[in-house]
Parts: structure tokens; sequence; C-alpha cells
């Protein structure tokens, strides 16, 4: 993995859910996670979770080769945010892992400030009345304007990008929603803040994309302030541990 780059792997769970995968996925997990797992009432968010931390632990080997998938170990920071504890590299790897009903989705890069979201496109959304109780006014405003679909999408544009920053800055829901803004157009994805937030809008980079036809997912990416790092794409890399 090149200094330089941000690693993004996706998988779609209808297209890896070959007989045998969650089995050999699930002997990659620690105890802790099996534990976590079997604690799902549903079967379908068990495998889900079980198909991302196994998505994780063969992204961070794909990257440091001489680390077994099953040897990584994970600590959560102040706020809930999970690290590597532990094998020690040669240089500190940071993740970001999120999924959604029928994908996983995560970021490997060498610098800290880095984060993913992907959810579920759903029509069924009231856009403006979720986006009143938690978005940023400009926000509200922007999707009072569009027309329905188009509404649905930048709201989900909108609420992956803002997961994906939070994420990235660590904070998991302790900053509110509406403490900033995202605006969305072809040629740029920018963000701004409240004036008591202490960040600059200018040192981050969005980027926003669909695995499928319903799936939204945003990466945001804070590590340097002159365009950011280029994204490589991976494809789903547990095809050794489906097989």
């Amino acid at each position: 993995m090149a200094n330089d780059r941000i690693e993004l792997f996706v998988g779609l769970i209808e297209s890896i859910d070959a007989p045998g995968a969650v089995e050999e996925c699930r002997r990659l997990l620690s105890v802790d996670e099996r534990i976590r797992a079997d604690r799902f009432m549903f079967e379908r968010h068990r495998r889900q979770y079980i198909f991302a931390h196994a998505m994780l632990r063969l992204a961070l080997s794909q990257i440091a080769s001489n680390v077994a998938p099953s040897d990584w170990s994970f600590a959560a920071g102040r706020y809930g945010r999970p690290f590597v504890a532990a094998p020690v590299t040669s240089s500190a790897l940071h993740f970001s892992l999120s999924h959604a009903d029928g994908c996983v989705a995560c970021v490997v890069s060498r610098h800290e400030s880095v984060g993913v979201d992907v959810e579920t496109v759903s029509r069924r959304v009231a856009p403006l009345s979720t986006a009143l109780r938690f978005f940023a006014p400009e926000e509200i405003e922007t999707l009072r304007a569009l027309p329905e679909p188009a509404a649905t999408e930048r709201f989900f544009d909108y609420w992956t990008l803002k997961e994906a920053y939070l994420k990235a800055r660590g904070f998991g829901l302790n900053l509110p929603l509406d403490a900033f803004a995202m605006q969305v157009s072809h040629e740029a994805i920018e963000i701004s803040f409240k004036p008591d937030i202490a960040d600059d809008p200018d040192g981050w980079r969005f980027s926003l994309c669909s695995p499928s036809p319903s799936h939204r997912l945003a990466i945001a990416d804070g590590s340097r302030a002159d365009g950011g790092l280029p994204i490589s794409r991976n494809a789903w890399p547990l095809r050794e541990a489906a097989e």
C-alpha cells in the first residue's frame, strides 16, 4: 500500500454469500466478535456483521501481508472509534468500517482522519421530515427546492457524507449533525461549519459512489489540505475465504 492512497473495499452480500462463506469468515473473527455476532436477533444482521468484520481483517492483511487475518486485535477510543491495537506494524494502519442491508465496506489508510459510510437507499424515507430533525438549515433548504426522486437521492448524499465525516473525526454522534453542512454539486463536495466548530473546511476531501442501485457510499478524508488522497477501489477481498 502506497502511503498516499486510501484503499476502499466493498462487498455486496448477494454476490459473496456462497454456501459455507459465512462459516469460513466467522473463523477469522475474535471470540468477542463471535459473541457479538451471535447476539443479533435476525440472521441477516448476524451474517452482515460477520462478513463486515471478516472483510476488515482480510483488507488489513492484504496491506500488511505478514499479519494473518485472525491475528488483528482492536480497541476503542474515547468516543467508541475502533483502532488497531495489535500487532504493531511498520507504519500505523487506520480504518473505518460500515455496513448496511446488503452491503459491507471499509477503508484503510496510513492516515487517521478517514471515514466511510454506506447506507441502503430507501424510497420510503421522508427526506424533508427527517432533515428537519437532524440537518443544517442550508441542507434543508436545498432539499425543499428539489423534486422527487432528486430530494431522496440528495438526502442520502448528505446522510452518508455526514456520517463519514463524523467517523473520520472519531466523534461518533457526539457532534450534532446540524453543526456542519454539506454542499454537493457536479464540480465539488464541500463542508462548512458553525462558528463554534474548530475545523478547517479546506482540509477535507469527500467522495460519493453507488456500489449498487440500492446503496450510497461516502468517504471523508481529512489527511491533507492539498486535494486529499487518491482512492483505490478493491473488490471483495474474501474470495479465498469464501471458496
